[in-house]
């Protein structure tokens, strides 16, 4: 018996996500990150999916980059996190990416090496966030540095990145936008900030070039959904089927540790999916699941492969029927809520145990 549990992606709603990230910052050129295997979506299939329609992808790690190269790939891919050490550079440059420099070793590296041909060079500068990037009172110099590289094209980024963007209330976007702007607006070079949030939420993030990730599939980083408000389709539905359905009575429990106890007389359903599949085992008893299109909520603990969900409410429920876990008709960040995560966690979390299925 093959595994029940599929995630079906709709490429045609990605392409309406970039659409509509495109059209809310119409002065700006966007990069589709399909960085984690395109947030759990395929990366592949993504961009052959985006190809005809953008100019550029990021990544964040050079095998990411590689694999599309490979998928035949022509178009220009960034790795965001850059490179480490001489060969790989030399890779990035015989496979033309694009890489990102945000310290001083990578900046040295890229001086000092021998290669085929220049690079494109994204320099990050650190104005808040404290994770990648040089310091900000450093970035005239390595500007000028980069210059005078041989290894450096003359189409130089100077990038940075939002630590609250999806936060429209946080005093913090403004105070990274203005230390990026004072430090570099008078360098003339090309820019970039926005990222998903910043793109939706703050116009003055919007540059040369912005940085849609998440809300290309179908998603905003924002506590409220506001996915309607912009028109984003989510382009993923995880679903799987029914394997089981028992009657139980009033005081029984489900599941380990008889975490739920049936109040009254109820219907339970097994459904094919566990945390070993992607399913977040922190998911509280409640949260909903559709079965026949129906809300049907989680009762038990998320086992390995398995969950139980209260179908008393449903209607006729029988073996082999569809359950979706999220998709369209139900959020994944209403879902990953009610297990102490994000959306970015239960996508980018699904198993190869999960098969994809691409609505073209």
């Amino acid at each position: 018996m093959t595994h029940k549990c599929e995630a079906v992606i709709d490429l045609n709603s990605i392409k309406d996500n970039y659409k509509i990230a495109c059209s809310l910052a119409p002065d700006s050129k966007s990069i589709a990150v399909i960085k984690a295997d395109a947030y759990g979506h395929g990366a592949v299939q993504v961009t052959k999916a985006l190809e005809g329609i953008t100019s550029a992808f990021a990544v964040a790690i050079i095998d990411e980059a590689i694999e599309l190269r490979d998928a035949g790939i022509t178009k220009m891919i960034l790795v965001m996190e850059g490179v480490d050490g001489v060969e790989d550079l030399k890779c990035a440059a015989k496979n033309e990416l694009s890489v990102v420099v945000h310290n001083e070793s990578q900046l040295l590296d890229l001086e000092n090496a021998s290669l085929p041909n220049p690079v494109n060079v994204w320099l990050k500068v650190d104005t808040g966030m404290h994770r990648l990037g040089i310091e900000p009172n450093k970035v005239e110099d390595a500007v000028t540095r980069l210059r005078a590289s041989r290894n450096c094209n003359p189409s130089l980024v100077v990038c940075t990145h939002l630590a609250s963007s999806e936060d429209i209330h946080s005093k913090i976007t403004d105070k990274q936008i203005n230390k990026f702007d004072s430090y570099v607006s008078n360098l003339n070079v090309i820019e970039s900030i926005a990222n998903s949030g910043a793109i939706l939420g703050s116009p003055s993030s919007h540059r040369d070039w912005n940085r849609p990730g998440y809300l290309i599939y179908g998603y905003t980083p924002f506590e409220d959904d506001r996915e309607k408000i912009y028109g984003l389709k989510p382009a993923m539905t995880l679903k799987s089927e029914v394997i089981a359905i028992r009657e139980i009575l009033a005081g029984e429990t489900v599941g380990y540790g008889g975490r739920w106890t049936a109040k009254d007389r109820s219907i339970i359903a097994t459904v094919a999916i566990g945390y070993a599949d992607g399913y977040p085992r922190h998911a509280v008893n409640g949260t909903p699941t559709l079965v026949n299109g129906k809300i049907a909520p989680l009762v038990g603990a998320v086992s390995m492969d398995m969950i139980t969900v209260d179908i008393t409410n449903v209607g006729e429920v029988k073996i082999g029927d569809q359950v979706v876990l999220w998709g369209p008709n139900l959020s994944v960040n209403h879902v990953a809520k009610l297990s102490s995560t994000i959306g970015y966690e239960l996508m980018t979390g699904l198993t190869r145990r999960v098969t994809r299925r691409y609505l073209k």
